[in-house]
């Protein structure tokens, strides 16, 4: 992927570094045949991406950013639409818990507008860098909730095809 260094920098500016691997890890995850990062271009530049991890039971989305020139225009709901739309699978995604910051609320109200469902049971994002602590992050799912078997499944699912755990 020739625009790699360009995705990698909005991965920087969007997430806090807990939320991402270095450049070396991330890139490696473009030889899996089950990752694929999608680009979306305005005005001949990168305006957002969104990454996925397109997993036999579910389509796990590990990171979607719009970069700040062209936020506020509506690019990240017709992404996520187009995401839906496109997948016959359940779809997946992390959030930092609504009741810390007004950004993370804001997040999970915007995808919670697009039909996904936010679980309240535990869950930990391992650390994607050494030293680093596990982030307690919340699960939510898209067309429907989870019972916590269910939830257990697709946590399972997600800790060893992701994280290798």
């Amino acid at each position: 992927m020739q625009d790699f260094n360009t995705i990698y920098e909005l991965m920087e500016n969007a997430f806090p570094p807990e939320e991402y691997r270095s450049y070396t890890e991330q890139k490696a995850l473009l030889e899996r045949e089950d990752y694929h990062i999608h680009v979306y271009e305005n005005q001949g530049m990168i305006a957002a991406f969104c990454a996925i991890y397109n997993l036999p039971e579910l389509a796990f989305i590990e990171h979607i950013a719009v970069n700040e020139d062209f936020r506020g225009q509506g690019m990240g709901s017709k992404i996520m639409k187009e995401v839906i739309t496109s997948s016959d699978k359940p779809i997946i995604l992390e959030v930092e818990p609504p009741d810390g910051e007004e950004n993370a609320a804001r997040r999970v109200r915007f995808y919670e507008k697009l039909g996904f469902h936010l679980h309240d049971w535990p869950y930990e994002q391992p650390p994607l860098r050494p030293g680093e602590a596990p982030l307690p992050l919340q699960l939510m799912s898209y067309p429907h909730a989870y019972d916590i078997e269910a939830f257990g499944r697709v946590k399972d699912t997600i800790l060893q095809n992701v994280y290798g755990i």
